[in-house]
């Protein structure tokens, strides 16, 4: 668990530091993350298969340049979706052989680079983008690593928004489209290196029974490749692991990582390939926290507004996908009645509602309060929107912490955005 109170003081990591200290004079909001867990996390998703799967962390879920460097010395891969992720990825340390690129409207641009740099492989999502990649490796004269992403028709039980493996989903490629991409790989196998297939059904998924199917749906097509003669290798599982955000308790979330890695080694084992997996929400999740001052307290008739200096322009997941995120303050008030607040922000929208009908004990303007379970899809979505700053990011570890902040003002971030380092001199 990475927060809990102690002394009614809302605390976070294994040594339990106060927030409050972190917050200190400073009224901007600020994430926290705390990398104990996350480490905790990863070794429990690593031992969790019967023989260890090659994990590349999902660069989408937090982007953090600290945590991306720390995870490249480890040694795991990295999972992207643009050239802007693979080049956050290669500037934080990973090799480029240890990079998958997924996605399903990567531009001629971003194929030319990643061909170039010959990262580990490029999850093909249709017809046409393989047939892209083909000839831009024919006039680089190079030959690209590909895997086939198999949208296997699984209809997971998560938010519509994320799912991405049922049929009506825009990513991958059903089994109708098996015939036409054989026969470019044939024609084109002089610049297509065939690794093998791939399978990414959703985000938030908290039943580990749809990957299983998905991965069993799969395999026929796998051993199909290998039929016609493409010396497979690899089977990406793809990510989408859940938490659950309205508790707390770590239990069920270490049997389901468990559960998960031994279905999928018993599923694989027989295929004797190398098995990617793509963990990011089920790492960084529940180790971040959002922490923000009360601004105003408002009062009517009809409803108390708790009004904060951050929303979604910090935090998008619960305008977006109807999301809950538990809402506790930096200290317990044991002796103050309780009220019931829709928990705002400050954007002019009034979709900028970060919970609604959240029982708190009675709010004043300058208190403190954390959106728990923020660490995934949180700052790696927040935008210049209303031109607001961006929040501070803490990184804690061991009983210590230190400001791994990124950008804090819309114009540090166009600088960031057109540094020679992120996009290099002469990329379109």
């Amino acid at each position: 668990m990475s927060i809990r109170y102690i002394d009614n003081k809302l605390c976070i990591g294994q040594e339990s530091i106060e927030l409050e200290g972190i917050v200190g004079n400073s009224s901007q909001p600020l994430y926290a993350y705390d990398w104990d867990e996350i480490m905790e996390r990863l070794a429990s998703f690593r031992a969790a298969f019967k023989s260890e799967p090659e994990v590349h962390y999902a660069v989408k879920a937090n982007a953090n340049p600290e945590i991306l460097r720390r995870f490249a010395q480890m040694g795991i891969g990295a999972d992207v979706v643009s050239v802007g992720e693979i080049l956050q990825a290669l500037n934080a340390g990973f090799p480029a052989g240890k990079i998958i690129f997924s996605g399903v409207g990567k531009t001629r641009e971003e194929l030319e680079f990643a061909i170039t740099e010959e990262i580990e492989q490029i999850n093909v999502e249709s017809l046409q983008e393989l047939e892209r990649i083909a000839d831009i490796a024919k006039r680089l004269g190079k030959r690209a690593r590909v895997g086939a992403r198999i949208n296997p028709d699984v209809d997971p039980d998560t938010h519509p928004y994320i799912t991405t493996g049922f049929r009506e989903n825009k990513f991958g490629m059903d089994p109708s489209f098996i015939p036409e991409l054989l026969a470019i790989l044939e024609a084109n196998r002089q610049h297509l290196d065939m690794k093998g297939t791939a399978i990414h059904i959703g985000s938030q998924l908290l039943d580990v029974d749809c990957i299983v199917e998905a991965v069993e749906k799969t395999i026929p097509i796998y051993q199909k490749f290998q039929r016609h003669g493409f010396e497979l290798e690899t089977f990406d599982v793809g990510g989408g692991l859940g938490v659950n955000y309205h508790d707390c308790d770590n239990s069920a979330v270490w049997d389901r990582i468990r559960n998960y890695g031994a279905l999928l080694s018993d599923r694989l084992q027989g295929l004797g390939c190398r098995i990617f997996c793509e963990p990011g929400r089920i790492l960084v999740g529940p180790a971040g926290v959002l922490v923000s001052e009360v601004q105003y307290i408002k009062r009517s008739p009809f409803k108390n507004f708790a009004i904060l200096n951050t929303g979604m322009h910090h935090i998008l997941r619960p305008s977006l996908y109807q999301a809950y995120h538990r809402i506790l303050p930096l200290l317990q008030k044991t002796d103050s009645a309780e009220e019931v607040y829709d928990v705002v922000g400050p954007i002019c929208e009034s979709s900028d509602v970060l919970g609604k009908d959240r029982k708190l004990p009675r709010l004043e303007p300058g208190d403190f309060i954390a959106i728990a379970d923020a660490g995934a899809y949180g700052f790696s979505m927040a935008s210049f929107y209303n031109a607001h700053r961006f929040p501070r990011e803490i990184l804690v570890e061991q009983g210590k912490w230190k400001d791994v902040s990124q950008f804090t003002s819309q114009v540090e971030g166009f600088r960031w955005l057109l540094n020679s380092t992120y996009f290099p001199a002469g990329f379109p």
